[in-house]
Protein backbone atom coordinates (compact mmCIF):
# COMPACT_ATOMS: atom_id res chain seq x y z
CA UNK A 1 0.00 0.00 0.00
CA UNK A 2 1.61 3.34 -1.19
CA UNK A 3 0.79 5.94 1.27
CA UNK A 4 0.38 9.95 1.18
CA UNK A 5 1.20 11.31 4.55
CA UNK A 6 -0.82 14.73 4.01
CA UNK A 7 -4.21 15.18 5.70
CA UNK A 8 -7.64 15.01 3.82
CA UNK A 9 -9.50 18.52 4.71
CA UNK A 10 -12.15 17.13 2.39
CA UNK A 11 -14.65 15.01 3.88
CA UNK A 12 -15.22 11.29 2.56
CA UNK A 13 -17.60 9.06 2.02
CA UNK A 14 -17.78 6.46 5.15
CA UNK A 15 -17.02 3.41 4.86
CA UNK A 16 -19.70 0.80 7.29
CA UNK A 17 -18.78 -2.06 6.12
CA UNK A 18 -16.23 -4.80 3.49
CA UNK A 19 -16.86 -7.74 2.47
CA UNK A 20 -14.93 -10.79 3.35
CA UNK A 21 -12.21 -11.58 1.03
CA UNK A 22 -13.26 -9.01 -1.15
CA UNK A 23 -10.65 -6.46 -2.86
CA UNK A 24 -11.29 -4.24 -0.98
CA UNK A 25 -10.13 -6.52 2.05
CA UNK A 26 -7.07 -7.72 0.12
CA UNK A 27 -6.14 -3.87 0.14
CA UNK A 28 -7.07 -3.46 3.75
CA UNK A 29 -9.76 -0.57 3.08
CA UNK A 30 -11.55 -1.19 6.68
CA UNK A 31 -14.20 0.20 8.20
CA UNK A 32 -14.06 3.52 8.96
CA UNK A 33 -12.11 4.80 6.75
CA UNK A 34 -13.38 7.16 3.69
CA UNK A 35 -13.47 7.19 -0.17
CA UNK A 36 -12.51 10.58 -1.31
CA UNK A 37 -12.21 9.51 -5.04
CA UNK A 38 -11.72 6.67 -8.23
CA UNK A 39 -9.83 7.81 -10.90
CA UNK A 40 -9.69 11.50 -9.49
CA UNK A 41 -13.17 11.56 -9.18
CA UNK A 42 -15.27 12.31 -6.03
CA UNK A 43 -18.92 9.97 -7.18
CA UNK A 44 -22.00 11.62 -5.56
CA UNK A 45 -24.28 8.27 -5.14
CA UNK A 46 -24.36 4.74 -5.12
CA UNK A 47 -25.13 5.00 -8.88
CA UNK A 48 -21.81 6.29 -10.00
CA UNK A 49 -19.59 4.67 -8.14
CA UNK A 50 -21.07 1.33 -9.37
CA UNK A 51 -20.38 2.96 -13.02
CA UNK A 52 -16.66 4.20 -11.85
CA UNK A 53 -15.47 0.78 -10.59
CA UNK A 54 -16.63 -1.13 -14.14
CA UNK A 55 -13.24 0.17 -15.04
CA UNK A 56 -10.40 -2.53 -15.44
CA UNK A 57 -7.49 0.05 -13.73
CA UNK A 58 -9.02 1.55 -10.87
CA UNK A 59 -7.10 4.06 -8.64
CA UNK A 60 -8.26 4.78 -5.14
CA UNK A 61 -7.77 7.58 -2.47
CA UNK A 62 -8.71 6.46 1.03
CA UNK A 63 -8.67 8.76 4.10
CA UNK A 64 -8.04 6.86 7.08
CA UNK A 65 -9.20 7.34 10.66
CA UNK A 66 -5.66 8.38 11.69
CA UNK A 67 -5.75 11.20 8.95
CA UNK A 68 -3.77 9.62 6.46
CA UNK A 69 -4.26 9.39 2.87
CA UNK A 70 -3.74 5.68 1.19
CA UNK A 71 -3.24 5.74 -2.74
CA UNK A 72 -4.43 2.32 -4.08
CA UNK A 73 -4.13 0.85 -7.91
CA UNK A 74 -6.09 -2.10 -8.21
CA UNK A 75 -6.25 -4.10 -11.84
CA UNK A 76 -9.61 -6.62 -11.89
CA UNK A 77 -12.09 -7.94 -14.55
CA UNK A 78 -14.86 -5.08 -15.11
CA UNK A 79 -17.71 -6.96 -13.63
CA UNK A 80 -16.07 -7.45 -10.64
CA UNK A 81 -17.11 -5.44 -7.57
CA UNK A 82 -14.54 -3.73 -4.57
CA UNK A 83 -16.77 -4.84 -1.35
CA UNK A 84 -17.22 -1.66 -0.16
CA UNK A 85 -20.45 -0.93 1.68
CA UNK A 86 -21.68 2.76 2.28
CA UNK A 87 -23.06 4.22 4.91
CA UNK A 88 -25.43 5.92 2.46
CA UNK A 89 -26.48 5.72 -1.04
CA UNK A 90 -26.41 9.39 -2.06
CA UNK A 91 -22.91 10.55 -0.82
CA UNK A 92 -23.99 14.41 -1.44
CA UNK A 93 -27.34 14.65 0.84
CA UNK A 94 -30.66 13.17 -0.05
CA UNK A 95 -33.15 15.34 -2.39
CA UNK A 96 -36.07 16.34 -0.09
CA UNK A 97 -39.58 16.93 -1.15
CA UNK A 98 -41.02 20.18 -1.19
CA UNK A 99 -44.76 19.00 -1.45
CA UNK A 100 -47.50 19.36 1.18
CA UNK A 101 -49.28 16.51 -0.13
CA UNK A 102 -53.13 16.56 0.99
CA UNK A 103 -52.30 12.73 2.63
CA UNK A 104 -48.93 12.74 3.05
CA UNK A 105 -48.08 10.28 5.79
CA UNK A 106 -45.15 11.72 7.59
CA UNK A 107 -47.27 14.25 8.29
CA UNK A 108 -49.74 12.96 9.73
CA UNK A 109 -46.61 11.35 12.35
CA UNK A 110 -46.58 12.86 16.58
CA UNK A 111 -43.71 14.31 17.13
CA UNK A 112 -42.17 12.26 19.71
CA UNK A 113 -40.83 9.46 17.23
CA UNK A 114 -37.14 9.15 16.08
CA UNK A 115 -35.83 11.61 13.25
CA UNK A 116 -34.96 9.68 10.84
CA UNK A 117 -38.79 9.01 10.35
CA UNK A 118 -39.71 12.59 9.18
CA UNK A 119 -36.99 12.84 6.30
CA UNK A 120 -39.15 12.97 2.91
CA UNK A 121 -37.03 12.47 0.26
CA UNK A 122 -37.97 12.43 -3.60
CA UNK A 123 -34.63 11.46 -4.44
CA UNK A 124 -34.70 9.26 -8.37
CA UNK A 125 -31.55 7.59 -7.11
CA UNK A 126 -33.52 5.70 -4.61
CA UNK A 127 -36.16 5.34 -6.86
CA UNK A 128 -33.79 3.57 -8.86
CA UNK A 129 -31.73 1.74 -6.32
CA UNK A 130 -34.41 0.83 -3.97
CA UNK A 131 -38.09 1.27 -5.27
CA UNK A 132 -39.21 4.40 -3.75
CA UNK A 133 -41.45 6.31 -5.46
CA UNK A 134 -41.19 9.91 -6.74
CA UNK A 135 -42.97 12.69 -7.49
CA UNK A 136 -40.77 13.78 -10.17
CA UNK A 137 -41.76 17.70 -9.17
CA UNK A 138 -38.44 18.03 -6.99
CA UNK A 139 -36.21 17.33 -10.74
CA UNK A 140 -33.90 19.84 -12.03
CA UNK A 141 -33.00 19.92 -15.91
CA UNK A 142 -29.59 18.66 -14.98
CA UNK A 143 -30.96 15.50 -13.24
CA UNK A 144 -33.50 15.11 -15.68
CA UNK A 145 -31.05 14.94 -18.71
CA UNK A 146 -28.48 12.59 -16.06
CA UNK A 147 -31.95 10.11 -15.99
CA UNK A 148 -32.28 10.39 -19.41
CA UNK A 149 -28.59 9.83 -20.18
CA UNK A 150 -28.36 6.85 -17.82
CA UNK A 151 -31.37 5.27 -18.97
CA UNK A 152 -32.21 4.71 -14.94
CA UNK A 153 -34.81 1.56 -14.87
CA UNK A 154 -36.72 1.06 -13.79
CA UNK A 155 -38.25 4.25 -11.95
CA UNK A 156 -41.21 4.34 -9.25
CA UNK A 157 -43.37 6.93 -9.86
CA UNK A 158 -46.52 8.79 -7.63
CA UNK A 159 -48.63 10.22 -9.88
CA UNK A 160 -51.92 10.11 -8.07
CA UNK A 161 -54.05 11.85 -11.11
CA UNK A 162 -52.82 12.79 -14.35
CA UNK A 163 -55.18 15.81 -14.00
CA UNK A 164 -52.34 19.22 -13.63
CA UNK A 165 -54.84 21.25 -11.81
CA UNK A 166 -55.81 18.33 -9.01
CA UNK A 167 -52.34 16.99 -8.92
CA UNK A 168 -51.08 19.86 -7.73
CA UNK A 169 -53.64 20.57 -5.49
CA UNK A 170 -53.22 17.24 -3.96
CA UNK A 171 -49.76 18.03 -3.67
CA UNK A 172 -49.99 21.31 -2.36
CA UNK A 173 -48.53 23.03 -4.59
CA UNK A 174 -49.26 26.68 -5.57
CA UNK A 175 -49.80 25.58 -9.73
CA UNK A 176 -50.35 22.34 -11.91
CA UNK A 177 -47.84 19.47 -11.14
CA UNK A 178 -48.31 17.93 -14.92
CA UNK A 179 -46.79 14.84 -15.19
CA UNK A 180 -47.20 12.88 -19.18
CA UNK A 181 -44.91 15.46 -20.59
CA UNK A 182 -41.48 13.77 -18.37
CA UNK A 183 -43.25 10.23 -18.60
CA UNK A 184 -43.48 10.36 -22.43
CA UNK A 185 -39.58 11.65 -22.41
CA UNK A 186 -38.81 8.96 -19.94
CA UNK A 187 -40.69 6.48 -22.31
CA UNK A 188 -38.87 7.60 -25.12
CA UNK A 189 -35.69 6.74 -23.47
CA UNK A 190 -36.28 3.49 -23.62
CA UNK A 191 -37.23 3.77 -19.26
CA UNK A 192 -39.23 1.29 -17.47
CA UNK A 193 -41.74 3.20 -14.89
CA UNK A 194 -44.05 2.02 -12.44
CA UNK A 195 -46.62 4.10 -11.16
CA UNK A 196 -48.76 4.64 -7.88
CA UNK A 197 -51.68 6.04 -7.03
CA UNK A 198 -53.03 6.72 -3.58
CA UNK A 199 -56.82 7.17 -3.88
CA UNK A 200 -58.31 9.65 -2.00
CA UNK A 201 -62.41 9.22 -1.91
CA UNK A 202 -63.71 12.44 -3.34
CA UNK A 203 -60.27 13.41 -4.91
CA UNK A 204 -58.98 11.37 -7.44
CA UNK A 205 -61.49 8.47 -7.37
CA UNK A 206 -64.73 7.77 -10.18
CA UNK A 207 -64.21 9.01 -13.56
CA UNK A 208 -60.89 10.97 -12.42
CA UNK A 209 -59.02 7.27 -11.64
CA UNK A 210 -60.45 5.85 -15.10
CA UNK A 211 -59.04 8.67 -16.77
CA UNK A 212 -55.46 8.63 -15.21
CA UNK A 213 -55.32 4.64 -15.82
CA UNK A 214 -55.93 5.40 -19.36
CA UNK A 215 -53.44 8.45 -20.16
CA UNK A 216 -50.89 6.13 -18.73
CA UNK A 217 -51.63 3.17 -20.43
CA UNK A 218 -51.05 5.10 -23.46
CA UNK A 219 -47.44 4.35 -22.65
CA UNK A 220 -46.93 0.70 -22.02
CA UNK A 221 -44.72 -0.95 -22.09
CA UNK A 222 -42.72 1.49 -20.58
CA UNK A 223 -44.69 2.38 -18.59
CA UNK A 224 -45.03 -1.16 -16.82
CA UNK A 225 -47.73 -1.26 -14.31
CA UNK A 226 -50.32 0.97 -12.29
CA UNK A 227 -50.68 0.37 -8.68
CA UNK A 228 -53.82 1.70 -6.73
CA UNK A 229 -53.40 2.29 -3.01
CA UNK A 230 -55.96 3.73 -0.52
CA UNK A 231 -54.88 6.18 1.31
CA UNK A 232 -53.75 5.96 5.01
CA UNK A 233 -55.10 7.64 7.84
CA UNK A 234 -53.60 8.50 11.34
CA UNK A 235 -55.66 10.19 14.39
CA UNK A 236 -52.52 12.70 14.06
CA UNK A 237 -54.46 15.03 11.01
CA UNK A 238 -54.99 18.25 13.21
CA UNK A 239 -54.34 20.98 10.95
CA UNK A 240 -54.49 18.80 8.15
CA UNK A 241 -57.01 18.64 4.86
CA UNK A 242 -60.37 16.84 5.35
CA UNK A 243 -59.80 13.09 4.57
CA UNK A 244 -61.55 10.14 4.65
CA UNK A 245 -61.14 6.38 3.84
CA UNK A 246 -62.83 4.23 1.38
CA UNK A 247 -65.66 2.18 2.54
CA UNK A 248 -66.67 -1.34 1.88
CA UNK A 249 -69.50 -0.39 -0.99
CA UNK A 250 -66.81 2.01 -3.01
CA UNK A 251 -63.88 -0.74 -2.44
CA UNK A 252 -66.58 -3.59 -4.43
CA UNK A 253 -67.19 -0.41 -7.01
CA UNK A 254 -63.33 0.11 -7.48
CA UNK A 255 -62.82 -3.53 -7.93
CA UNK A 256 -64.78 -4.06 -10.35
CA UNK A 257 -63.82 -1.57 -12.33
CA UNK A 258 -60.52 -2.23 -12.46
CA UNK A 259 -61.72 -6.05 -13.09
CA UNK A 260 -62.48 -4.46 -16.46
CA UNK A 261 -60.10 -2.36 -17.00
CA UNK A 262 -57.67 -5.35 -16.62
CA UNK A 263 -59.83 -7.57 -18.90
CA UNK A 264 -59.61 -5.07 -21.53
CA UNK A 265 -55.98 -4.52 -20.76
CA UNK A 266 -54.84 -8.34 -20.79
CA UNK A 267 -56.24 -8.81 -24.32
CA UNK A 268 -55.09 -5.34 -25.63
CA UNK A 269 -51.40 -6.14 -24.33
CA UNK A 270 -51.41 -9.47 -22.52
CA UNK A 271 -51.17 -8.48 -18.97
CA UNK A 272 -53.57 -6.59 -16.42
CA UNK A 273 -51.69 -3.60 -16.43
CA UNK A 274 -53.40 -1.98 -13.53
CA UNK A 275 -53.30 -3.48 -9.65
CA UNK A 276 -55.11 -2.81 -6.59
CA UNK A 277 -53.85 -3.23 -3.11
CA UNK A 278 -54.89 -6.11 -0.68
CA UNK A 279 -56.79 -3.28 1.28
CA UNK A 280 -59.37 -2.41 -1.19
CA UNK A 281 -60.28 -6.68 -1.44
CA UNK A 282 -60.44 -7.19 2.48
CA UNK A 283 -62.47 -3.79 2.99
CA UNK A 284 -64.77 -5.32 0.61
CA UNK A 285 -64.20 -8.69 1.98
CA UNK A 286 -63.46 -10.38 -0.89
CA UNK A 287 -61.12 -12.76 -2.25
CA UNK A 288 -57.59 -11.94 -3.99
CA UNK A 289 -57.08 -12.23 -7.09
CA UNK A 290 -55.18 -14.96 -8.93
CA UNK A 291 -51.36 -15.13 -9.06
CA UNK A 292 -51.66 -14.73 -12.85
CA UNK A 293 -53.61 -11.49 -12.87
CA UNK A 294 -50.34 -9.95 -10.99
CA UNK A 295 -48.11 -10.57 -13.82
CA UNK A 296 -45.20 -11.61 -11.79
CA UNK A 297 -46.40 -9.10 -9.06
CA UNK A 298 -44.61 -5.67 -10.25
CA UNK A 299 -45.56 -3.75 -7.15
CA UNK A 300 -45.38 -6.12 -4.49
CA UNK A 301 -43.52 -4.23 -2.16
CA UNK A 302 -46.35 -1.78 -2.79
CA UNK A 303 -48.55 -4.21 -1.11
CA UNK A 304 -50.14 -5.40 -3.92
CA UNK A 305 -50.68 -9.22 -4.21
CA UNK A 306 -48.68 -9.66 -0.80
CA UNK A 307 -52.14 -11.67 0.36
CA UNK A 308 -52.29 -14.00 -2.93
CA UNK A 309 -48.22 -14.59 -2.99
CA UNK A 310 -48.64 -15.66 0.78
CA UNK A 311 -51.73 -18.02 0.25
CA UNK A 312 -49.78 -19.77 -2.65
CA UNK A 313 -46.57 -20.43 -1.13
CA UNK A 314 -48.49 -22.14 1.84
CA UNK A 315 -50.52 -23.98 -0.62
CA UNK A 316 -47.25 -25.25 -2.14
CA UNK A 317 -45.99 -26.52 1.49
CA UNK A 318 -49.19 -27.12 3.00
CA UNK A 319 -48.64 -31.41 1.70
CA UNK A 320 -45.09 -31.42 3.61
CA UNK A 321 -46.88 -30.22 6.83
CA UNK A 322 -46.57 -32.93 9.11
CA UNK A 323 -48.71 -34.36 11.46
CA UNK A 324 -47.37 -33.34 14.92
CA UNK A 325 -44.94 -31.44 16.16
CA UNK A 326 -42.64 -33.46 18.42
CA UNK A 327 -42.90 -31.21 21.36
CA UNK A 328 -45.76 -29.38 22.71
CA UNK A 329 -45.65 -26.15 22.04
CA UNK A 330 -47.51 -22.74 22.72
CA UNK A 331 -47.13 -20.36 20.12
CA UNK A 332 -49.08 -16.86 19.33
CA UNK A 333 -48.56 -14.91 16.46
CA UNK A 334 -48.82 -11.05 16.45
CA UNK A 335 -50.91 -9.20 13.44
CA UNK A 336 -52.61 -6.22 12.79
CA UNK A 337 -56.50 -6.37 12.16
CA UNK A 338 -56.04 -6.39 8.16
CA UNK A 339 -53.38 -9.09 8.83
CA UNK A 340 -55.58 -10.98 11.07
CA UNK A 341 -58.09 -11.54 8.03
CA UNK A 342 -54.89 -12.81 5.57
CA UNK A 343 -53.31 -15.54 8.26
CA UNK A 344 -56.86 -16.86 9.70
CA UNK A 345 -57.60 -19.79 6.97
CA UNK A 346 -53.52 -20.72 7.35
CA UNK A 347 -53.73 -20.49 11.67
CA UNK A 348 -57.02 -22.93 10.92
CA UNK A 349 -54.69 -25.03 9.26
CA UNK A 350 -51.60 -25.03 11.24
CA UNK A 351 -53.78 -25.95 13.98
CA UNK A 352 -54.88 -29.22 12.79
CA UNK A 353 -50.92 -30.21 14.15
CA UNK A 354 -51.93 -32.32 16.49
CA UNK A 355 -48.63 -30.78 20.01
CA UNK A 356 -49.23 -27.16 18.58
CA UNK A 357 -51.41 -24.57 20.19
CA UNK A 358 -51.44 -21.86 17.98
CA UNK A 359 -52.88 -18.52 19.07
CA UNK A 360 -53.42 -15.44 16.71
CA UNK A 361 -53.54 -12.00 18.66
CA UNK A 362 -55.20 -9.15 16.45
CA UNK A 363 -53.59 -6.36 17.92
CA UNK A 364 -55.40 -3.03 16.87
CA UNK A 365 -53.18 0.22 16.16
CA UNK A 366 -53.52 2.20 19.53
CA UNK A 367 -51.09 4.78 18.34
CA UNK A 368 -51.69 5.86 14.61
CA UNK A 369 -55.67 5.13 15.37
CA UNK A 370 -58.02 2.58 14.31
CA UNK A 371 -57.95 3.56 10.74
CA UNK A 372 -54.60 2.34 10.27
CA UNK A 373 -55.01 -1.60 9.80
CA UNK A 374 -51.83 -2.80 8.20
CA UNK A 375 -48.94 -4.47 9.68
CA UNK A 376 -45.88 -2.65 9.22
CA UNK A 377 -46.95 0.23 11.41
CA UNK A 378 -47.46 -2.04 14.59
CA UNK A 379 -45.52 -0.21 17.23
CA UNK A 380 -43.54 -1.33 20.28
CA UNK A 381 -46.74 0.28 22.70
CA UNK A 382 -49.39 -1.68 20.21
CA UNK A 383 -47.14 -4.38 21.18
CA UNK A 384 -47.18 -3.40 25.16
CA UNK A 385 -51.00 -3.36 24.83
CA UNK A 386 -51.69 -6.62 22.65
CA UNK A 387 -49.16 -8.95 24.89
CA UNK A 388 -50.21 -7.43 28.17
CA UNK A 389 -51.80 -10.78 28.59
CA UNK A 390 -48.94 -13.21 26.74
CA UNK A 391 -46.53 -13.57 29.71
CA UNK A 392 -44.25 -16.60 29.88
CA UNK A 393 -45.33 -17.24 26.00
CA UNK A 394 -43.34 -17.31 22.61
CA UNK A 395 -44.65 -14.99 20.24
CA UNK A 396 -44.35 -14.60 16.66
CA UNK A 397 -43.69 -10.69 15.77
CA UNK A 398 -43.16 -9.89 11.62
CA UNK A 399 -39.79 -8.18 11.45
CA UNK A 400 -41.45 -5.44 9.08
CA UNK A 401 -42.38 -3.91 12.24
CA UNK A 402 -38.66 -2.64 13.08
CA UNK A 403 -36.53 -0.32 11.60
CA UNK A 404 -34.30 -2.58 9.14
CA UNK A 405 -30.95 -3.78 10.30
CA UNK A 406 -31.87 -2.52 14.13
CA UNK A 407 -34.10 -4.20 16.74
CA UNK A 408 -35.90 -0.98 17.23
CA UNK A 409 -39.85 -0.17 16.37
CA UNK A 410 -41.35 2.57 15.09
CA UNK A 411 -41.97 4.46 18.25
CA UNK A 412 -38.23 3.70 19.59
CA UNK A 413 -39.18 1.05 21.64
CA UNK A 414 -36.68 -1.76 21.37
CA UNK A 415 -37.65 -5.59 21.14
CA UNK A 416 -35.59 -6.59 24.34
CA UNK A 417 -37.99 -3.79 26.22
CA UNK A 418 -40.76 -5.35 24.82
CA UNK A 419 -39.87 -8.73 25.91
CA UNK A 420 -38.84 -7.53 29.51
CA UNK A 421 -42.27 -5.37 30.49
CA UNK A 422 -44.31 -8.65 28.67
CA UNK A 423 -42.31 -10.83 30.12
CA UNK A 424 -42.22 -12.77 27.08
CA UNK A 425 -39.91 -14.34 24.35
CA UNK A 426 -40.50 -12.57 20.61
CA UNK A 427 -39.06 -14.74 18.21
CA UNK A 428 -38.64 -12.65 14.91
CA UNK A 429 -39.77 -13.86 11.40
CA UNK A 430 -40.32 -12.39 7.88
CA UNK A 431 -43.76 -12.14 6.50
CA UNK A 432 -43.89 -15.31 4.06
CA UNK A 433 -46.08 -18.47 4.59
CA UNK A 434 -42.13 -20.57 4.13
CA UNK A 435 -40.88 -18.16 7.29
CA UNK A 436 -44.01 -18.80 9.35
CA UNK A 437 -43.77 -22.94 8.94
CA UNK A 438 -39.90 -23.30 9.59
CA UNK A 439 -40.47 -21.12 12.56
CA UNK A 440 -43.00 -22.50 14.23
CA UNK A 441 -41.85 -26.50 13.28
CA UNK A 442 -38.27 -24.87 14.47
CA UNK A 443 -39.59 -24.28 18.17
CA UNK A 444 -41.54 -27.62 17.61
CA UNK A 445 -38.11 -29.84 17.24
CA UNK A 446 -39.45 -30.53 13.75
CA UNK A 447 -38.17 -29.19 10.40
CA UNK A 448 -39.96 -28.69 6.98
Amino acid sequence: METNMKHCKLPGIPVVRIVPGSIADAKGIKRGDQLLSINGIRPRDLIEYRYLITEENVKLKIHQPDGQVAALEITKDCDTDLGIVFLEDCFDGIKRCHNKCVFCFIDQLPSSLRSSLYVKDDDYRLSFIHGNFITLTNLSEGEITRIMNLKLSPLYLSVHTTDPVLRGSMMGRKGPAPVLDLISCFAKKGITMHIQVVLCPGWNDGKVLERTIEDLAAFWPQVASVGVVPVGLTKFRQGLPILRGITMPESRKIINKVNSLQETFRQRNGVSFVYLGDEFYLKARQPFPSSESYDGFPQLENGIGMGRLFYDDFRKIRPSLPARLRQTRQLSIVTSRAGASVLLPVVRRLRLIKNLDLKLISIPNTFFGPRITVTGLITGQDLLWGLKSSKGEDVLVPRILLRRGTSLFLDGLTVAEVERRCKCSIHLLDTTAPALVECILKLGGDRL
